[in-house]
């Protein structure tokens, strides 16, 4: 269902050859050489695929469950609906930072970062909606918030290929 997870705040408009000297500086993120293969050979790319697989399926599972729950309640529970869009926020941010400590090689560090800068339009979409004083403007922002979950399942699909992943599942 959810298979978008990633984001990092403050990070925006810097491209990943920044991450390798400035961003990981400042952050204490480690990030790959600036000069890696543009390839990712077999064995590396499974070390790569497990580490992702290590932090999405924990994080797919908290937003699955966000979520569901952020469904339940918009309509009737206001308090419980904002508490979910924090949740998500929190899960999403949480992930991001676990993706960028991931030494990925510069071809993968790119699609990683296209995914967080999707993610990261997704976080403050999300964190504006969590904001709204009613169930009816916190509602409106539900076409918005799929529209931003879509773009970043894009990038979800992106670097699970390049990582030889089966595409996520969307039930």
């Amino acid at each position: 269902m959810l298979c978008a997870v990633l984001a990092v705040a403050g990070c925006a408009g810097q491209k990943p050859s920044v991450l390798h000297s400035g961003h990981a500086a400042q952050t204490g993120h480690k990030r790959a050489s600036a000069n890696p293969s543009p390839t990712t050979p077999g064995k590396t790319k499974k070390r790569l695929a497990a580490a992702y697989i290590a932090i999405a399926l924990p994080a797919n599972r908290r937003l699955e469950k966000a979520n569901d729950s952020y469904e339940e309640s918009e309509r009737d529970n206001f308090v419980i609906a904002k508490r979910d869009l924090r949740d998500e926020v929190a899960t999403e941010r949480e992930f991001d930072t676990q993706l960028l400590r991931i030494d990925f090689p510069a071809n993968v560090a790119e699609i990683a970062w296209d995914l967080v800068q999707a993610n990261n339009h997704r976080i403050a979409l999300t964190e504006r909606q969590s904001h709204s004083a009613t169930i009816a403007k916190l509602r409106a922002f539900d076409s918005r918030h799929k529209a931003a979950d879509a773009a970043v399942e894009v990038q979800v699909r992106i670097i699970r290929q390049e990582l030889g992943l089966p595409p996520p599942d969307n039930d």
